[in-house]
């Protein structure tokens, strides 16, 4: 009889103690995700996998400022436009020792033209914008790289391309040398 009974009870705790993991994964496959949420976790991945590109400047060969961090933030506010925050920090040795250079209004042009079109969209010598692309191209990487999913119309992601922000600072090693620019995403010129 006392056998009888431990041996229930010994069942009825193996049960309990298998069906907990069933139950904790059917709770995570019944999750739905916002489109908010998956379109932020695109941007993310997207700028995350494309911010090498800005690394190895300052040489001949390629003619950006040499960066030695840069960190980027997305938020979603208020307005219901994305925000996206890119602070590049400027090589410290170099622009404090080697070089003495203060970054421009284009260099904020050319963080974003690098990590969204892996292009700099000036000529190395005048420093004047060659025009190789245009906003067409902007929105067409954004579509095909970012907002390649179902669930938006085409209207409607080039509704969010056109409300999303872009603020790029450029920290240079003396902060009074800093600069910050902004606009639209698909903004040819960053102001």
């Amino acid at each position: 009889m006392v056998t009888c009974k431990f041996l229930r009870f010994y069942i009825l705790i193996s049960i309990f103690i298998c069906s907990l993991p069933i139950k904790a994964e059917n709770q995570l496959i019944n999750k739905q995700v916002s489109l908010l949420d998956f379109t932020l976790l695109k941007y993310e991945l997207f700028i995350n996998k494309n911010l090498q590109r800005l690394f190895g400047g300052g040489r001949l060969i390629n003619p950006i400022i040499s960066y030695e961090n840069v960190e980027f933030r997305i938020t979603y506010n208020e307005e219901n436009n994305f925000e996206i925050e890119i602070f590049a920090y400027m090589n410290k040795a170099r622009y404090t020792q080697q070089v003495k250079y203060i970054p421009k209004n284009k260099d904020c042009n050319t963080v974003r033209n690098k990590i969204f079109l892996n292009k700099i969209g000036y000529y190395f010598l005048s420093k004047k914008n060659n025009k190789t692309f245009n906003k067409d191209d902007l929105n067409e990487v954004m579509h095909n790289q970012i907002f390649n999913f179902l669930g938006l119309d085409k209207e409607l992601k080039q509704k969010i391309i056109d409300q999303t922000n872009i603020a790029i600072s450029i920290i240079h090693p003396k902060s009074v040398n800093s600069i910050n620019c902004s606009g639209k995403i698909n903004q040819i010129q960053l102001n």
